[in-house]
């Protein structure tokens, strides 16, 4: 691909969806610094893999899927040397499972999706898998299709689909509590 063709690619399709997943990498990580440097590194890659991305279909989805791939390659890259986060809110609100998704700092930052959320949904989207909370995160908070969270996850559909249902199953038990408490909203579904 010739170069100005790459950049010019890159400038229609790839550049307007900085901000978005920025914030999907944010909600991943929960930290700011390091969502930074991943949607750098995530939009260094696109520009070098721009051959491998096909003109005019989901470049969105196509970044969340190179940003996911470099959040596991990260987090793989510190469990083998064993590096910890220093942050005591981080040391304070994780769980013991050996797993650094455990438990996150307050997620809410100025500007996330122009949204907080609640000190108990931040903790019971972090209880959550990687694969269950990056899926919710795409169709919950960004309105992606099924469809294409299976393309941009490289998943089948329905292991999309059983996956969201089990992430969906888990977030309700984890926050009935809160939803009666805070809102007065009594869960009657059937969560077997």
């Amino acid at each position: 691909m010739a170069r100005n063709t790459r950049e010019r690619i890159f400038e229609t399709e790839m550049l307007e969806h900085y901000q978005v997943v920025y914030n999907f990498l944010f909600r991943m990580c929960g930290n700011g610094a390091d969502a930074a440097d991943l949607t750098q590194e995530t939009f260094a890659r696109a520009y070098v893999k721009i051959d491998q991305y096909e003109p005019g279909t989901n470049a969105r989805a196509w970044l969340f899927r190179l940003g996911q791939n470099l959040f596991i390659n990260e987090y793989r890259k510190r469990t083998r040397r064993g590096e910890t986060e220093l942050d005591e809110r981080t040391a304070y609100n994780q769980r013991d499972e050996g797993h650094s998704m455990a438990g996150f700092t307050d997620l809410r930052i100025a500007g996330a999706l122009d949204q907080d959320f609640s000190d108990q949904i931040v903790k019971a989207m972090a209880l959550l898998k990687d694969d269950q909370r990056a899926i919710i995160i795409m169709a919950d908070l960004y309105d992606f299709s099924e469809k294409e969270i299976a393309e941009a996850m490289d998943m089948k559909l329905n292991t999309v689909k059983s996956t969201t249902r089990r992430a969906r199953l888990a977030l309700i038990k984890q926050l009935s509590g809160y939803a009666v408490d805070t809102y007065g909203i009594v869960n009657t579904r059937n969560l077997g």
